[in-house]
């Protein structure tokens, strides 16, 4: 079996935030140096690498920005059809209480595979030139970025929308009550010169706190920075379990 093979059980066993991060980035560097179909898999989400970066990096990331070293909350991600993508155990209260975490990225759509697929294959790729596609993945595919640059203020802009279309492909659903939503987005470039933390507030009071968003609360979390929460519980209409 490869090194690149995760086991369900590792996926979703019951950590500490501390624990996860470290399970994580210990995982991400053994599939990354065993082999180059490893390092294929990560950049493409391919197989179980797909939950490893969609869901568990974000909520890796949200665990040890929200609750730090503590030892007394345990994160658990869930595989499944269910409405959640981890389950939240909080062993600082009396009797220790459970919450739910839904997990979505705020991305541009196939543009962000065909990047990966480039960074992959030509070892760079430019993060705002123009994406070309030909073929499909059956008969051959052929992708090719324009080194184009583009203006900061309008990359943090579109990154502004992504977040917000990220926001509107929840609205309307139901969810168990104490689920909160994490709408994790790439701020490694340009985003904090340009998007400071009053300006993100505004945007997100403005567009996405009018959405019909039934959770308790949302986080913004960036691959690098942002780490903002946003209570939505006085405004949602939560399903009971």
């Amino acid at each position: 079996m490869s090194d690149e093979s995760i086991s369900k059980e590792e996926l979703t066993k019951k950590r500490t935030p501390s624990e996860l991060w470290i399970w994580f980035t210990q995982k991400n560097d053994q599939i990354y140096y065993s082999s180059g179909e490893g390092r294929k898999a990560l950049r493409l989400h391919e197989g179980p690498t797909k939950q490893l970066m969609e869901e568990i990096y974000p909520l890796a990331i949200w665990g040890k920005r929200k609750f730090g070293s503590t030892n007394q909350v345990l994160l658990q991600p869930v595989i499944g059809n269910q409405s959640y993508d981890a389950v939240i155990t909080d062993l600082r209260t009396e009797p220790a209480s459970q919450s739910y975490v839904e997990i979505t990225q705020s991305h541009e759509g196939e543009n962000e595979y065909l990047r990966s697929f480039v960074l992959h294959n030509e070892g760079l790729v430019f993060r705002y030139g123009t994406v070309s596609k030909t073929g499909t993945k059956r008969t051959g595919m052929q992708v090719s970025v324009e080194p184009d640059g583009a203006c900061v203020e309008k990359a943090a802009k579109d990154d502004l929308e992504r977040i917000l279309a990220a926001a509107e492909r929840k609205k309307g659903k139901d969810y168990p009550a104490n689920t909160s939503l994490i709408i994790f987005f790439d701020d490694s470039l340009h985003f904090p010169r340009v998007i400071d933390d009053a300006h993100l507030d505004d945007f997100v009071n403005r567009n996405i706190l009018k959405l019909d968003l039934r959770f308790s609360t949302l986080y913004l979390v960036g691959l690098d920075h942002v780490f903002r929460e946003y209570s939505l519980a006085k405004r949602s209409n939560i399903t009971k379990q």
